[in-house]
């Protein structure tokens, strides 16, 4: 199933800088991020997050650049969403492999948002985390109290230089001023379930 009109109309309609969207897609590609992260049984999990700037409106077009960090390393591309008559639709490819985009509201002043484009600037290019994405595994939260993970996760992630796609969200946020713990690994679907959002 591809990405729904309403669900691009939606996006249209209210992505704002800040905006945080998770990612949901069916298929063995869907489903590694939520197998290896802390993610609830039988809860639908997002296979991946990023977070929006630079959002610019006309009456047919909505463009703006996604800052994430996935398995090619750290980008910050621009999207476009079109709208022709009552239809909307956009060409980029992930996007179009998507069952589902959900987004989630952080309300910024222009201040954090610049600090937020200088941080997604910076992450153009860096290679992914791989060890945190293994740090954030259910194995690792059962056979480990919670102080030995918060240790080991801020020993490898110090210099906040290789990131996932959720640590990517969470530092960038970090950056903004946003109060958010450094040394706690979140999942895409922790990533969701923040207190932060309007």
């Amino acid at each position: 199933m591809t990405l729904e009109i309403n669900d691009l109309k939606y996006l249209f309609e209210n992505l704002n800088d800040g905006c945080v969207l998770a990612f949901y897609r069916q298929g063995i590609l869907g489903s590694i991020i939520p197998f290896f992260t802390r993610e609830s049984k039988g809860e639908k999990a997002p296979n991946h997050c990023g977070i929006v700037y630079e959002v610019k409106k006309t009456t047919s077009l909505c463009k703006f650049k996604l800052s994430e960090q996935g398995f090619h390393g750290g980008q910050y591309r621009e999207i476009k969403i079109l709208k022709y008559k009552d239809i909307y639709y956009t060409t980029d490819e992930y996007f179009l492999k998507q069952k589902e985009i959900k987004m989630f509201q952080v309300k910024m002043t222009e201040e954090q948002i610049n600090l937020g484009i200088i941080d997604a600037i910076k992450q153009i290019g860096k290679k992914y985390g791989y060890t945190k994405l293994i740090l954030g595994a259910e194995f690792i939260e059962r056979i480990l109290p919670i102080e030995w993970q918060r240790k080991l996760f801020w020993f490898f992630n110090k210099s906040e230089k290789l990131r996932v796609c959720s640590t990517h969200v969470q530092f960038n946020l970090i950056h903004c001023g946003i109060d958010l713990p450094k040394n706690t690994f979140y999942s895409p679907l922790e990533i969701t379930k923040l207190k932060i959002y309007s």
